[in-house]
């Protein structure tokens, strides 16, 4: 182990913490079980790094071909040497078993792809489209990536990953030429193995799939009470990691308490933190992707929970709040979980006036209590009117509120946690709406007051920014949330 230790300390993909992270989580998707590295001093990582290797019959094995991927192949080989010295070692002899591709179409598609500069992250969330959704690591280089997916088997048309991971870079690479070489080699490769047609389908079926920049990278997390009298949470996340396309994969659930929400949050978050770091590289037209943000689907007796509040701590820093570097939205998980026809398309049409036509603010405040029945029929009887600002749904009169809004389409709601929205502070969520171009930018100008909540320290849209609740519901974006699956007895402790 500490042969091991010591030659891995030495490569530069050991280097720095990121490195560090990006090793533990390509390790633990080839080992099959989570690696966790505290992220402080080289050494440390390294050795819990190869303890996790070590832990697993042929996880030795495991543990080189991270580093021919991250490091290359002679660091490999090198490392190889210290697990198991040969004296008589077969030059040139492929690790593992034979994937789909030959010696020499493997080193002709690693020719090909060093031609010219390709997108890394990019062309990792069009093979993830590719594959259907199937999880592949984030921060690698193209022929990192390459050797990454080089053994896996083939989809069942017949076409190999590596394959469909080279024809997916024709449509990235920078120049002509080096489109056109990428797109011969699969060209090339398809007719030898007589899957000329199923290319061509591939092609023909993914010009017919849109990408719309809008869709973030994100992080949703599901909360539910137990309601049996424990104090007991139901927390699950999902992550969608593919910006452009929603297609969120399930996390592992567990239980916990409301007090300890904050703790689940944050390991959820450890296993999105390499989306945060990624480059936000242009998408279809050269328009910049929309940020990574954490979306919290809550039932409505939790939705004034202050969860932009929660803290997480990077290393050995003081924790800090969520909303300061992410954006958080709010979203209904009875809605979200809802088959009423009527509610769904009430929910779209009204989330298609808002992207259309912009923000038409139906304000509830205390005085309106008493007429909370004729409030709604005005919202149900204007179409026009696409958010709702109101105050905190704490109190149960703005909770029914609430409640109608959603009932009647509502998307977009903002309110003051702390309770009664005084008219200043709503003058500034009214300033905030008129300041943004497209509706879909209002996220990011929220994220924004909250921020500069934290970096100033005078003014009201500070005293808004720390407490404001920010509903942000899209019909377009959902996760797959039965009746059971939060407070079933699977999810673990």
């Amino acid at each position: 182990m500490v042969d091991l230790t010591d030659g891995l300390c030495e490569l530069s993909c050991t280097e720095d913490a990121p490195a560090r992270i990006q090793f533990a989580a390509l390790l633990a998707d080839q080992l099959g079980r989570p690696v966790d590295l505290r992220g402080v001093r080289q050494r440390e990582d390294v050795a819990a790094l190869v303890r996790a290797a070590l832990n697993v019959a042929g996880g030795e094995h495991v543990l080189v071909g991270v580093v021919r991927i991250l490091e290359g192949i002679p660091a490999g080989d090198e490392l190889d040497r210290l697990i198991s010295p040969a004296p008589a070692a077969v030059p040139d002899t492929p690790w593992g078993p034979p994937g789909p591709l030959s010696r020499d179409d493997e080193n002709s598609a690693r020719a090909v792809l060093a031609k010219g500069e390709l997108p890394a992250s990019r062309l990792r969330d069009d093979l993830v489209t590719e594959l259907n959704g199937l999880d592949l690591p984030l921060g690698l280089a193209p022929d990192q990536l390459f050797a990454h997916v080089l053994e896996w088997n083939t989809q069942p048309d017949g076409l190999p990953p590596a394959v469909l991971l080279m024809d997916r870079a024709a449509r990235l690479a920078a120049t002509p030429a080096h489109r056109a070489a990428l797109a011969g080699w699969a060209d090339d490769w398809a007719a030898r193995a007589g899957l000329t047609a199923e290319l061509e389908h591939r092609r023909t079926a993914r010009a017919r799939l849109a990408s719309d920049p809008d869709i973030p990278r994100c992080l949703i997390v599901a909360v539910e009470p137990a309601r049996d009298g424990s104090g007991e949470i139901v927390v699950r996340p999902w992550l969608n990691t593919v910006p452009g396309h929603w297609n969120p994969q399930p996390g592992e659930p567990s239980t916990t308490t409301l007090e300890d929400l904050g703790t689940a949050v944050e390991q959820a978050l450890g296993q999105g933190a390499r989306l945060w770091s990624l480059p936000h590289e242009p998408g279809p037209g050269g328009r910049l992707r929309s940020l990574p943000c954490i979306e919290f689907v809550l039932p409505y007796d939790l939705l004034n929970h202050d969860v932009a509040g929660l803290t997480y701590r990077i290393g050995d820093g003081r924790a800090l709040p969520i909303g300061l570097k992410h954006g958080v939205h709010l979203r209904s998980l009875e809605r979200m979980r809802s088959d009423d026809t009527l509610v769904r398309e009430q929910w779209r049409e009204r989330w298609r006036t808002l992207r259309e036509h912009g923000v038409t603010v139906h304000g509830w405040s205390e005085p309106d209590g008493g007429r909370l029945d004729a409030w709604q029929a005005t919202l149900a009887g204007e179409n026009r009117h696409t958010a709702v600002v109101l105050d905190a749904p704490d109190d149960h009169l703005a909770l029914e509120a609430l409640k109608a809004a959603i009932a009647e389409g509502i998307g977009l709601a903002v309110w003051d946690r702390r309770g009664v929205f005084d008219e200043e502070r709503r003058e500034v969520v009214t300033a905030v709406f008129a300041a943004v171009p497209m509706p879909v930018q209002i996220p990011l100008a929220i994220h924004r007051l909250r921020r500069n909540a934290e970096l100033h320290t005078h003014g009201p849209s500070r005293f808004l920014g720390r407490h404001i609740g920010f509903f942000w519901d899209d019909p377009t974006r959902l996760v797959d949330i039965d009746p059971g699956d939060l407070a079933g007895e699977e999810a673990p402790a």
